[in-house]
């Protein structure tokens, strides 16, 4: 006990600050996993029930937090929507790299990120299914909302100037011939992706996985038996000093 709390004077004088920093590091954690979960929230909600139908307090009640907690972090529903796009670009490249990863040939790669990006056929609650759909809903926003058609521009043009890079590396290293030069060809495989995924929501029956994986590999120039490039230990390291293969894939689908 410390002086002034029993008047006596040989108690050692009070250090209100002595474990400040225990508690402050609690206190940004508190604040971090809020943050996540409201994040998370509207991601889910936007992408089920459309972004102007989802007011702030749907968005604290899902995550388990108040309402004033949304305008503490966010300032508004507006600003909520601006961080998800910073959060929703970081988090899904995350996925998709891990999956494709794991293949080490051109078509196993093509085949992972067209099943990240497609989801399972039929209303889920698969991660891949909710964020493409949160996709859509952020576009169809944009068309009404310059300040996040704004964002997203941003957003897209350097996804696509990175694609493009890596998509020059990609092609060269497993030895493909796209259809179109690296700009062109980062804007040709975002749009298939997008198109076929949404096609296959509405028409199941229309779009295979073997379908999509083909029009990928037509549209860069991947040749039927696609075997490395001679003198090419795999696909990851033969691109190692020019790009990640990896990347390329996901920043195309994710742009």
């Amino acid at each position: 006990m410390c002086a002034g709390q029993t008047g006596g004077s040989d108690r050692a004088p009070c250090r209100s600050g002595q474990h400040r920093g225990n508690v402050s590091q609690t206190q940004e954690e508190r604040k971090a996993e809020t943050r996540a979960r409201l994040l998370a929230a509207a991601a889910d909600l936007f992408a089920e029930q459309g972004i102007d139908a989802v007011s702030v307090d749907a968005v604290a009640e899902a995550a388990g937090r108040t309402s004033g907690s949304v305008y503490a972090h966010f300032g508004s529903k507006q600003g909520l929507l601006l961080a998800l796009l910073d959060w929703w670009k970081d988090s899904v490249r995350t996925v998709l790299l891990a999956e494709v990863a794991v293949s080490e040939s051109p078509r196993g790669q093509l085949a992972a990120v067209w099943e990240n990006v497609s989801g399972p056929v039929g209303p889920t609650g698969d991660a891949s299914t909710r964020w493409s759909l949160l996709e859509h809903e952020l576009w169809l926003r944009a068309t009404r909302d310059d300040e996040v058609a704004q964002v997203i521009r941003a957003r897209d043009a350097d996804a696509r100037r990175f694609s493009a890079r890596q998509l020059a590396g990609w092609t060269a290293a497993v030895g493909a011939r796209p259809t179109a030069g690296p700009d062109e060809l980062a804007v040709l495989v975002r749009a298939l992706l997008t198109g076929l995924a949404m096609q296959r929501r509405l028409e199941p029956d229309t779009v295979s996985d073997d379908l999509a994986v083909r029009g990928l590999s037509a549209l860069l120039g991947l040749a039927d038996d696609a075997p490395p490039p001679p003198g090419s230990r795999s696909v990851e390291s033969s691109a190692t000093e020019s790009s990640d293969p990896t990347a390329t894939l996901t920043s195309g689908a994710t742009a």
